[in-house]
Parts: C-alpha cells; structure tokens; sequence
C-alpha cells in the first residue's frame, strides 16, 4: 500500500563560547542517548545535523559518538547535513564567508565521515530570497525550512505535504517545508495523538511527506526532557510506535526522497524565519500587539491566521538591540581585513595553516547565537557576548599585523571614519597594536575599548530595556504546572521578587558618558534610574574629529545645564600603555559633573587607593569620597586596568543587572558595573579635568 513518508531532522547546536560543562551536561542528557536509542531501533531512518562547534567538540572529547555515527551511516540509517561551520546567520555575514562556511563544513564531513553532504541546516531557518544563489555555489542542494515560510507566501496546509524548487537568478536548490505542528507535538504530545495526525494526513499518494526539523536538545537538554524522554519511555514508545506502523509510514531522509519524487512546484519565499522568531524581533509594543491579535485571530481563523500574521525579519535585531548592531558591523570590518590578510598569503603561496586558523577566528566570531534574543538567553549571555568579541578581536590582530608588515609604512595604526555602524551618526575607529577604540557622535560615547593582549572588549555590556515578556513575570510566579512542555509554552521565574528589580535606562549604555547631577544625588536613584540629568548631554549629538596623525578624538558639544549654554570638550589620546582623557568644561554650574564608564569584567576586583584596603566585588555596590586611584583585576583574564585622577573625586559603583529569559526560565544576569566618576565643581567659567587610563597585566 502506499505509504506517508516521514523525515525526521534532529539539529544539533551549542554556542561557540559555551562552558564545557554545558556541553558535557548536553552530551550526556541529549546527544549520546539519542544515538543510542537510533542503534536500537533499526528499521527507523533520520537525518542529522551537528554544527561544526560540536562536530569538532565531539571528534576532540567524545570519539565513541563519532563512532556510532559512522556506523549509522555505513548502515544507511541517517543522512548528515552540511552548514555553516560556526551557525552564522546567513544574512548577517559578507556573502564571500557564507559559501566558505558551508564549504568548510562539507569538507570537514568529508574528511571524517568520508561522506559529501547534498542537504545544509539553515541556522535558525532565517531565509531570505537571495539565498538560492550562494547555497547553489557551496554545493548545496536542498535543506529544510518552516512550513511557515510557505505559508506566508500565500500556501495551505494541504500544498507543504513534499517539497518545491526555489532558485534566484538561475541557481536553484529544493526546500523542504517542516511542519509547526509536528516541532510542537514532538515529543511533547502523547505519541497516540502524533500517529493518529500522521494518519489523518496519510493518503492514497505514495509521495505524501511530512517533515519535522528541530534542536536535538529537546530529547534531553530542556527542562524536564531527560526524564520524560528516556526516564519515562517518551522516546522508545514514540520509535516503537514507528515500527509498529512501518506498513504505512516510512521513515526516510532528504536525499532519498528527492531522488525519488519530483517537487510539488516552484515556490518564492519572503524573508522569514520560524514564526516565533518574527514575533522575538519585533519592537517592544509590536510584540505585545502581535500576541493578542494572533490570539484572537486563532479563534476565528485556527491555525490559517499564523500564514498571514507575520512579525518582524531577523535583521530587526539589530535594529532592536544596538549593542548586538555594533558587534555585527564590527565583524563586518573585521572579515574585510581578515580577507585582505589572507589573500596576501594565497598570492605569497605560503603558512596555508596560518590563513585557516585566521579565517576560523573570523568564523567563530560570526556564530549566531549572541546576536539575538528570544527564548534562549543570547544576547543576554555576558559569556557568548565575549566569546564573539574574543574571537573577532584575536581575527583583527592576526589580520593588521599581516596587512601592517606588507604595507611600505609599516602602519600600526589603522584608522577608520564614517557612520560605521550604519546608526546616522559617525564614527572613529582607532585600532592600535595594543587596543581597539570606538568612538560615536551618539551621546560622544566610548562604546568599544578592546585589548589585544587579552582579546577583551572591557566595555561589552547590555542596556537594561524592557521585554516583552517581563509583563508575564507575576503570572509565572504564581502558576504551577508540572506538564512537561515545548520552552516555547513554558515560561517560569528562577527567583522571586524579580518583579521588583525591573529597572529601564533611558540611553544606551557605554562610556565617557557626560552626567550634570545635584549635590544630594543617591546611589539607589543611580542604580533605579530615578535621579535628576540637569544637562542635555546624554543621548545628545556631539561633534567628533581626529587630528593628523589619527592618535587622539576630540568629542564636543555645545548644550545647556539647568538651561544656561554649557560646552563641553574632550579630547582623548592613546599610548602604549593606555588612554589619556582631557577634559574642557566651560560655562556656569554648581554641582557635580560625572563621568560614566560601563565595565565588563566578569572576574574582577576593584579597589579605591585612598580607602585603605579596601577592596570591592563585581556585585557591590557603593559611594566613596575623595579617591584619586582606581586599580581594576579581573581573575580570569589576568588584565588590570587603573584609572588615575588627576584631581581627588568621588566614586561611585554597582553592578548592572538584566532580567531576562533563557531555556531555564526569567532570571537576572549581572551584565557588568557602572563606574560614575563625579567631580563636585563651582564652575564660573572654564575647568579641566583629566584622568589617565593604564592598561595592563
């Protein structure tokens, strides 16, 4: 008789820059249970996909899994997907590095399954029309996406049961559409409900198919998984259930089933990602309009209302967060340089090992995961965050000291001026042996300071903003539910009273930001956002130049203080051991001038010379008086920063916390610690204020 065939795509990812532990903890819960449950059941047949951050993990710490994979394969029970090697988002990367991404990672499968993938996982199934083209280039010929996709191009339910042809200029590749429902029924639903669907859909058409794709992690990793999926027999009873049915459903993978039936069509599909990542990129009060309408058009319409309830595309993130916009554009100037240095050593024909490992800095500093947010934690992750600041800082040394020695100069300054990050406002961008400096005529900010050395940006941290979600926290602390459940249904409170430490900026968190403040200002204002700004200066537009030979910025603005004309000027120098900042104030102001630094470091110690031993944490909080020395050690990455003023000031500091969400539930998560350098002043007419910023193990 005929029979439904059932493809069955298990995506396998962890961040690059994710702890060791977490690993570990995945492999045992997730990725080894799953390949041994496959080995049992023999007449089931799936298809697979490792990114290359695991691939290379698990040939490094976990040989016995490539072995079973190698034996899956030589069984012909599995079929491995290629992809990009680090899971960049396709969109967001120069087109040159997407088409060697998935080549690498072909060549990699290549090398140790002595298999040439045909299909490719399309990270977070972020699609944008043009895609067709460069997927073609790499090889590639087919991959799967979200029957959302089509569905937005105007298809029904009762069109996605096989694949279509989707091409851009001439190149063309097949698309396979996975279905929303089986993603949020597996393994959640009882296995009885998933093969009485499969049955409603099960025709007299022998080339009727159903595809699910999905994160492995769900057979094990999210919470409540492991038990329900191997504790309590979900998995066994759900591949038994399979077998049971196999003279009606056959288990099969993309290559197969391409190779056997034509496609349904030809399909254009708009930029799109799955539906719940439109809804994630959304602004904030779109996100809130989104979910009740699509909660009120479901009663009306079912699920045909989500085919044309569309929310943002996954580049609005970087409308919607500017600190992952800034990593984005720098990646951007980094892959040229990287590119540039490589080229060098094809023309030169030598070091081939040193061109690879500079092209895999560059990579990993592409993965995806921190530059959004939506269930997962991303952005939100101080350790991701770094991760990709570590590995593009580390791409752009080894980069300028090829392009430095090729150059007659032999430049050690590369300079870079304009609107860099695509924001309306320009930028400087100073990168010296020693450092990378970011300058902006946005609030004249400091929004970058990295440090080659150490291949740290001292200054990546997040603005606390409101989220869609935070409207949710009361109801989730009071709920009890004890349903395991997709993380896309499921949100939970990690500790009480979070509620009550909700608290917004109003401007983007950097450094040298410019704050006029009463005398009597409170620490706890500070830290709830409910103080007094007397002056303009903050979020306000300065001007900004460099001088001839591009080693020092000048910022300056001309704005109002209690509503008198106040300018302010700031010009700031490098050297090999750090930054000097000079301050020009003039006009009339009683009371204090602060100025702001945002710290990111998540090992660190502090202390204030002049208060005798005292030494503060990452997490403390306080407001100390008449200091002229700050001294920074961070434990983990053995860097010391000092700051030394010219003038006694006061000093304030605490730590900067988000309440976000994760897999595991809304939780707070310490991003970094404001440091408010405060001069108390009666200005009559002009002032100078100046520090010196060393850098240093």
């Amino acid at each position: 008789m005929p029979k439904l065939n059932l493809i069955l795509a298990i995506h396998n990812h962890q961040p690059v820059g994710n702890f060791d532990n977490v690993l570990e903890d995945s492999y045992k819960k997730a990725y080894l249970p799953f390949l041994e449950k496959l080995l049992a059941y023999k007449s089931l047949r799936f298809v697979l996909h490792y990114s290359g951050n695991i691939l290379l993990w698990l040939n490094d710490n976990h040989p016995e899994a490539v072995d079973i994979i190698k034996t899956l394969l030589k069984e012909n029970r599995i079929e491995l997907l290629s992809g990009g090697i680090y899971e960049p988002i396709f969109a967001s990367i120069p087109e040159t590095d997407r088409i060697m991404q998935i080549e690498e990672m072909t060549d990699y499968i290549k090398e140790i399954f002595r298999v040439v993938p045909k299909g490719m996982w399309l990270p977070e199934r972020v699609w944008e029309p043009n895609m067709p083209k460069y997927i073609a280039q790499a090889g590639i010929e087919y991959l799967p996406v979200d029957d959302h996709h089509f569905k937005l191009s105007g298809l029904k339910d009762k069109e996605l049961f096989g694949y279509y042809i989707t091409e851009e200029q001439g190149n063309y590749i097949k698309i396979f559409p996975g279905s929303e429902k089986l993603r949020y029924w597996i393994p959640f639903r009882d296995v009885s409900d998933i093969i009485e669907y499969l049955r409603e859909v099960h025709k007299e058409d022998e080339s009727r198919l159903l595809t699910m794709a999905d994160d492995g992690e769900k057979f094990g990793v999210w919470p409540d998984t492991y038990k329900h999926c191997y504790e309590d027999g979900w998995l066994d009873k759900f591949f038994s259930a399979l077998e049971e049915n196999k003279e009606w459903i056959e288990t099969t993978t993309f290559d197969e089933y391409q190779k056997k039936f034509y496609p349904l069509g030809r399909a254009y599909l708009p930029a799109a990602s799955y539906r719940e990542m439109g809804e994630w990129s959304l602004p904030l009060e779109s996100a809130k309009e989104y979910e009740n309408l699509l909660s009120e058009m479901e009663k009306i319409f079912g699920d045909s209302a989500k085919g044309f309830l569309r929310g943002g595309i996954w580049r609005s993130f970087f409308a919607k967060y500017p600190e992952s916009n800034h990593i984005n554009k720098r990646m951007l100037g980094i892959s040229k340089k990287v590119h540039d240095a490589a080229n060098i050593i094809k023309k030169k024909k030598t070091d081939f090992t040193g061109s690879k490992a500079l092209l895999h800095e560059l990579w990993k500093g592409q993965c995806n995961d921190a530059y959004w947010h939506g269930i997962f934690g991303g952005l939100y992750l101080p350790h991701l965050r770094s991760a990709l600041y570590r590995h593009l800082i580390k791409a752009e040394s080894m980069a300028e000291k090829i392009l430095a020695d090729e150059s007659i100069t032999k430049q050690d300054v590369f300079f870079q001026e304009g609107d860099i990050d695509c924001d309306g406002y320009k930028d400087i961008l100073i990168s010296t042996k020693t450092m990378s400096a970011f300058f902006t005529e946005n609030s004249g900010a400091l929004t970058e300071l990295s440090v080659k050395r150490q291949n740290i940006n001292v200054l990546d941290i997040l603005t606390r903003r409101p989220e869609a979600y935070h409207t949710r926290i009361s109801e989730t602390a009071n709920s009890i539910d004890n349903a395991t459940k997709t993380i896309h249904n499921r949100i939970f409170t990690k500790e009480q009273g979070l509620k009550n430490v909700l608290v917004y900026d109003n401007y983007r968190r950097a450094s040298l930001l410019d704050h006029f403040l009463n005398y009597d200002v409170k620490i706890d204002d500070l830290i709830n956002s409910s103080y007094i700004e007397n002056g303009d200066f903050i979020n306000g537009h300065y001007e900004i130049e460099s001088n001839i030979d591009k080693s020092r910025v000048r910022l300056f603005k001309k704005g109002a203080v209690f509503g008198e004309e106040m300018r302010i000027e700031k010009l700031i120098g490098f050297n090999k051991s750090g930054i000097r900042v000079d301050y020009l104030l003039e006009g009339k102001y009683n009371g204090i001038f602060g100025v702001e630094f945002n710290l990111s470091f998540l090992g660190s110690s502090y202390t204030a010379v002049n208060l005798r031993d005292s030494v503060f944490y990452i997490k403390d909080k306080g407001l100390h008086e008449t200091i002229d020395k700050i001294v920074i050690s961070d434990e983990i990455s053995g860097l010391k920063m000092e700051f030394v003023f010219d003038e006694n000031i006061d000093f304030c500091h605490y730590p900067v916390e988000t309440i976000s969400l994760s897999e595991n539930g809304i939780e707070r998560i310490y991003q970094g610690t404001e440091f408010l350098f405060m001069n108390k002043i009666e200005l009559t007419d002009k002032k100078k204020i100046g520090f010196t910023i060393n850098i240093g193990e």
